[in-house]
């Protein structure tokens, strides 16, 4: 009886509310492995200050390289602070493009690059709103069990899917000893 009763709402708004989630990766399983990242170069703005401002900056970057007629790459963030440690008002964040080797960008854009080096990455197939949290979680869990933390900085790469059906993949890139 009691079932027939919630069962308008359960269809309603918690089915649907599920689905979504489901849908943007929520359920994805994180893949965590080590490997050797490549060398990468990239343009960017940094950032001090609260991470969930890291997204309008990044589509300011992408307007200024298209407007200097710079082909921007994937997005990528490099976080420098450790957000169970810093105030937010510390951190220190980049986010940007990579781009070709050599490319030469006129302030408030700077060019960095990142050298090849031994990783930790943790993989999910999400949506770009999700996946952060996902892939940290199940880093520290993974580094918990470990007796360790995250070391910072990390390296965030996400690579859109190109499909409406299917959500991209966010790397989550942590430098080994």
């Amino acid at each position: 009886m009691a079932l027939k009763k919630y069962l308008p709402f359960l269809l309603a708004f918690v089915l649907p509310l599920v689905l979504v989630y489901a849908w943007w990766g929520g359920f994805a399983p994180v893949e965590i492995s080590e490997g050797e990242a490549p060398a990468r170069t990239y343009a960017y703005q940094e950032q001090k200050g609260d991470y969930s401002k890291l997204p309008d900056l990044a589509v300011e970057v992408r307007q200024a390289l298209v407007g200097a007629g710079i082909e921007p790459g994937l997005p990528i963030t490099v976080l420098y602070s450790n957000p169970d440690l810093v105030d937010v008002g510390e951190r220190v964040g980049r986010t940007g493009y990579l781009v070709a080797e050599g490319t030469v960008v006129k302030p408030p854009l700077a060019v960095a690059r990142l050298p090849a080096r031994k990783v930790l990455r943790a993989r999910v197939r999400a949506g770009s709103l999700l996946a952060p949290s996902r892939a940290y979680v199940a880093l520290d869990e993974h580094q918990q069990a470990r007796g360790q933390g995250i070391n910072m900085p990390t390296v965030e790469i996400y690579e859109p899917s190109g499909s409406p059906t299917q959500m991209g993949l966010l790397t989550v890139e942590m430098d080994l000893p």
